[in-house]
């Protein structure tokens, strides 16, 4: 019963990954109020380049790792 969602075989699956850095920006020095942004980048070089730039290698809030791989998979292309 659990595998209704992966009747499509392998073939007709296309896998696109892409890496994830969430910049944390503050808009106003005097609150603390921060927003988040989810940038997405195709090439991992290019993400740890910026993310080296503006040194959020790792995340502020919670100290984890940017850049990380996301796996997409999509069935249903043109």
């Amino acid at each position: 019963m659990g595998k209704l969602y992966w009747q499509k075989s392998e073939k007709d699956m296309l896998e696109i990954i892409t890496f994830t850095m969430y910049l944390i920006t503050i808009t106003d020095i005097e609150s603390a109020s921060v927003e988040v942004h989810r940038l997405v980048f195709d090439n991992y070089e290019e993400c740890l380049s910026l993310a080296t730039a503006i040194n959020q290698v790792r995340d502020p809030i919670v100290n984890k790792k940017n850049c990380r791989s996301v796996i997409n998979y999509y069935w249903d292309f043109p």
